[in-house]
């Protein structure tokens, strides 16, 4: 699963992106983009070394360690920012998104409410206390951090997702459906969301809505292999063999070699 966050400035997500970038591999714009962040790093530590008094550039640092992936150093650098600056409610974002990224959400929810506390009426604060509050299954504390997040900006989609993704999580799925419908009517355009709203009209019972979601949201990435798997699903459950096996075929040329899917490919083989 994922969440869609906002660092200080993104529920469930089906499948993996495959990115090209003017001919090259995905792993080589991988490569690429860590050279880039790393190149990043040491002209920040430079920077600090020269100004070690300034919060904000421990906070840049804080980030690029992130991207990286280096979670130790990304901790250091924000809490050096909030030794430097107790107030800066960023640094207590940023370190709370470090806590999420390592699963742990109770110091996580006890940042993001420090950043709150400093910042009040934040919608990314809220959004992302959300879901720190359901990763720790307090589903009412989640639905009113999402809730404040789009009260205090209607037009914050990411609420909207994130908190579609936790009614789908527990199989709520008229309330997933109200709600990953009212991000579409903000950002139509995310392939993720048709996805996940497919799922929810899939699980409620509603096969011909699933496969348009489906179908919609293939045609704005048609790289995620496990939504031609729930197309083909939603097509067999919708009395349509024809396409069912149409869209199984593709599922089975694109997940051969996603060890992730080994379920579904199991599952694709019997239908046929």
């Amino acid at each position: 699963m994922s969440f869609r966050t906002l660092t200080c400035v993104p529920f469930i997500v089906i499948g993996l992106l495959t990115y090209l970038l003017f001919g090259c591999n995905p792993s080589d714009q991988t490569q690429q983009q860590r050279r880039e962040l790393q190149r990043d790093v040491l002209k920040l530590r430079m920077g600090q070394a020269l100004n070690p008094t300034d919060a904000e550039g421990y906070i840049q640092l804080g980030k690029a360690y992130r991207e990286l992936g280096e979670y130790d150093n990304a901790m250091d650098a924000f809490q050096n920012a909030i030794v430097l600056d107790d107030q800066h409610y960023h640094a207590y974002n940023n370190l709370g998104l470090v806590y999420t990224d390592l699963g742990l959400f109770v110091p996580a929810i006890e940042t993001f409410r420090t950043a709150l506390e400093l910042s009040p009426g934040n919608p990314a604060f809220y959004n992302n206390l959300g879901y720190a509050y359901d990763m720790t299954d307090q589903f009412e504390e989640a639905l009113a951090a999402f809730q404040n997040a789009i009260e205090t900006e209607p037009t914050f989609v990411d609420a909207y997702y994130n908190m579609a993704g936790a009614y789908l999580q527990r199989e709520m799925y008229q309330d997933a459906i109200q709600n990953y419908e009212a991000a579409l009517e903000i950002e139509e355009g995310d392939a993720d969301t048709y996805f996940n709203l497919g799922l929810a009209y899939e699980e409620n019972g509603e096969f011909l809505p699933a496969i348009q979601s489906y179908e919609k949201g293939l045609t704005l990435d048609d790289s995620d292999a496990e939504a031609y798997y729930r197309l083909a699903q939603a097509y067999q459950k919708n009395g349509d063999p024809l396409m069912m096996r149409r869209y199984l075929e593709i599922f089975l040329q694109r997940a051969e070699r996603l060890p992730h899917l080994e379920e579904e490919i199991r599952t694709a083989e019997q239908m046929f």
